[in-house]
């Protein structure tokens, strides 16, 4: 070693030799020493990627003989949160349209005009409150007309009895009326068993074409199931390439940190880790896009499934067939008419085979008793329809008009739609959820539902089993959350915001959503202990949007990191900066 010299050294400065920044005399347990601090040169390697200057203890009673370190100039500080127990909730959060459990439509009961309307749409009606008003001058008019019916019918039978001369002409109309007769009675058999044949042919049809549409699109199911087998495969090799580049990855920084400590060149084992990073860059994109092959891949064989269900269900719908339905509808109709010709032609035989001078046949007998019956029971009809016009129309419970066809003034025909209530006392809320959020609901559960200012509870009442279609093309389940006290503040067909207690964990060990991290393998949070960031594995359970259950790997009081600064890496000393731990 160079022989130094113990005041020059003392006295220098960094304008005399820019390398050193400042040189002092120092004593420790009797032993004197100087110090001198000195910046690492460009082409010197660090013995640590944070340390900044060397430092050397040079001893007084021997220039020669000395001590040297370094000292790392870094500030590194972090925001924590302590880990923290406490009650956690996972909710779905979704939305939808406020509506009636319980709606009426009513129709009306007799031809009448409206003389008055109780209420409009959206306003309140109570219990027996009345909706719809009529004038009955008509329906009393229309009484009195089938009561004076009613009496001229039972005199004209009487008078009809007399009358048994007339009977011989109708044995003659009888007769010259039966070719014509039996003629159409064969002309609509052969109808009506045209159309049956019409019928059994078009079914057999359709349940050929149905069983050739199921065959083709099983062989498409079976293809898109192989090509999806092939993506997985495809994935699972990218999968195996990602841990082999990540532990190479692995290896490659070991060796370095190592060779740095020796001394040694790390610029190859550099490049070659740069070059592992890139590819595991690209291979981690491979796995995203193969990822959404499958995902599309998997929507694919979803519809082809249903496809498949509603194919194989074509033969149950025959029915359905609009053909089908015509020529049944045809067949019910021709079938009507034959039996009434065959029921005309049997009593013209009857008649025709009468005597000619018979005074009164059975058949006349019959027709007049029957005409007697149906005048009595129009009679009774007529008054029935007076008194329903009387009552109106009463609200059967209370709700909100929610639809109104009519107005006053206008004249009712029996069976018309007038008004439609909905209560407003058994009330929910319609909402869809996506399929990664269905699973979790279950009827029973607690839900919060905010319809504007106002915020009620609820139960989820109903799951629908079917799924739906989106506008986004995204298949959902519908599903009905009870308002459990609706009040008068609740709109029908208003949107309203929903959230579903889905779990809950009492008291458990939680921490900031935004600490947790994920990765292929793991669940992990960046911690400060004793000064120095490190990885912590956890496992999770319940989560919210603001808090996560942690069932393993930490305690309550642990610090936990919410984000790494850009730069800051595990195993660097750090500053804790505290961020929330109110409980």
């Amino acid at each position: 070693m160079k022989k130094r010299n113990v005041k020059q050294l003392a006295g220098m400065s960094s304008k005399k030799k820019k390398w050193i920044i400042d040189s002092f005399f120092f004593q420790y347990k009797d032993e004197k020493y100087i110090v001198i601090l000195k910046l690492y040169k460009d082409h010197k390697r660090k013995p640590s990627k944070y340390a900044k200057a060397e430092v050397e203890f040079i001893r007084r009673t021997n220039e020669n003989e000395s001590i040297t370190g370094y000292i790392d100039f870094y500030e590194v500080q972090v925001t924590v949160e302590q880990a923290k127990k406490q009650d956690v909730t996972s909710r779905v959060e979704t939305s939808g349209t406020v509506e009636s459990l319980k709606v009426k439509t009513y129709f009306s009961p007799v031809n009448a005009t409206i003389s008055s309307l109780g209420y409009q749409t959206g306003d309140l009606v109570k219990k027996g409150d009345t909706l719809v008003a009529f004038e009955t001058d008509s329906l009393e008019q229309d009484n009195e007309k089938s009561q004076l019916n009613k009496t001229a019918t039972v005199s004209g039978s009487k008078d009809t009895a007399q009358k048994a001369v007339e009977s011989a002409q109708k044995v003659k109309d009888a007769q010259a009326e039966l070719p014509t007769l039996e003629q159409n009675v064969k002309n609509y058999q052969e109808y009506v068993a045209s159309l049956k044949t019409a019928i059994a042919d078009r079914t057999r049809t359709l349940a050929e074409d149905s069983s050739k549409a199921s065959s083709d699109i099983s062989m498409a199911l079976t293809k898109a199931q192989a090509e999806l087998a092939k993506m997985q495969e495809n994935m699972s090799s990218l999968t195996a390439l990602q841990q082999e580049q990540e532990a190479k990855i692995t290896e490659l920084t070991a060796e370095i940190s190592e060779t740095k400590k020796e001394g040694g060149d790390t610029s190859e084992a550099e490049h070659q880790l740069n070059n592992f990073n890139d590819a595991l860059k690209q291979t981690k994109n491979q796995i995203k896009e193969q990822q959404n092959y499958i995902d599309e891949q998997n929507d694919v064989i979803t519809q082809l499934n249903v496809q498949q269900i509603e194919a194989q269900s074509n033969v149950k719908d025959a029915d359905s067939d609009e053909q089908i339905v015509a020529w049944q509808n045809e067949l019910e109709d021709a079938t009507t008419k034959l039996s009434e010709l065959q029921a005309e032609l049997s009593e013209k035989k009857t008649v025709a085979e009468g005597s000619s001078d018979a005074e009164l046949t059975q058949a006349a007998k019959n027709q007049l008793e029957a005409t007697d019956n149906l005048a009595e029971l129009e009679a009774a009809s007529t008054q029935e329809l007076l008194e329903k016009g009387r009552q109106g129309i009463k609200a059967d419970f209370a709700g909100i008009i929610s639809k109104e066809e009519i107005s006053e003034g206008t004249t009712a025909t029996q069976g018309m739609e007038l008004v439609t209530v909905s209560s407003n006392e058994e009330v929910a809320v319609n909402v869809s959820v996506s399929k990664y959020d269905y699973d979790k609901l279950k009827e029973g559960q607690k839900a919060s539902i905010s319809i504007a200012s106002h915020t009620y509870a609820g139960t989820v009442s109903s799951i629908s089993k079917v799924a739906q279609t989106n506008e986004k093309g995204a298949p959902v389940i519908s599903a009905k959350i009870k308002i459990d006290n609706p009040d008068e503040s609740i709109f029908l067909g208003v949107e309203a915001k929903v959230s579903i207690e889905t779990d809950t964990a009492k008291d458990v060990v939680c921490v900031p959503a935004s600490a947790v991290n994920t990765a292929t393998d793991s669940t992990f949070c960046y911690v400060l202990k004793n000064g120095v960031i490190t990885k912590q594995n956890i496992t999770t359970g319940v989560t919210a949007s603001d808090y996560i259950e942690v069932e393993k790997g930490l305690k309550a009081g642990d610090e936990v990191i919410s984000e790494l600064p850009e730069g800051v890496e595990t195993g660097m000393k750090a500053e804790a900066v505290s961020g929330s731990t109110e409980e």
